[in-house]
């Protein structure tokens, strides 16, 4: 059976490993960035809400072979409609919003919700979503996600937040479907990323 669009999206998220969160103060600053990156060989980006001209920036990126282009920090249905309209195939927010998850069921995008509290993940499972944000990742830290499996065996998250490009290796070993990093990323050398990007997971 083919893969919906969604299913496709999530493939290429867990085959990435490294998401590359961009937020900058301008435009320019962040298509700088984006293509650093995109020369060291990410193939998975967010654009945040916080960074002017996320959506035409989206837009631009859109149209790159090869690259998955989200959209983050996405608080309001406007912006999700805005991102979903230029083309980000995955929309990711800090927080749980039943509203927010609406909206973007209609607009036929992949969601991935933030959450940090046992509480916030069973109203998410409660709307179907089994992969999840873990916001701010870098401060609740590995062995909190590994915590959260034994009540939820059946959740997937993406660590985000705060979280060293050093460190992404081990929360894939710890079970994060992807990793979500930040500024950082830009310090790192081409040569590192690529021992990030070609990491072996190891078989649980």
């Amino acid at each position: 059976m083919e893969m919906s669009m969604i299913e496709k999206v999530q493939e290429h998220l867990a085959k990435a490993g490294l998401i590359a969160v961009i937020r900058a103060k301008n435009m320019e600053a962040a298509e700088e960035a984006i293509e650093r990156l995109i020369d060291k060989g990410i193939t998975a980006i967010e654009i945040t809400y916080t960074t002017p001209g996320a959506s035409l920036l989206i837009e631009k990126l859109a149209k790159k072979d090869g690259i998955l282009v989200g959209a983050g920090t996405v608080i309001e249905s406007r912006q999700a409609r805005e991102a979903a309209a230029a083309g980000a195939k995955f929309i990711v927010s800090p927080g749980f919003s039943g509203e927010l998850a609406d909206e973007i069921e209609s607009l036929h995008t992949f969601f991935i919700p933030g959450v940090i509290t046992p509480s916030e993940i069973m109203e998410a499972v409660s709307k179907g979503f089994r992969i999840l944000k873990l916001f701010p990742g870098g401060t609740s830290g590995i062995s909190y996600m590994k915590n959260l499996a034994g009540p939820f065996p059946n959740i997937r998250f993406i660590p985000t937040g705060g979280i060293h490009p050093g460190e992404v290796e081990k929360w894939l070993d710890a079970g994060a479907l992807a990793v979500g990093v930040g500024s950082q990323l830009d310090k790192v050398s081409e040569e590192d990323l690529q021992h990030i990007l070609n990491r072996k997971v190891k078989q649980k």
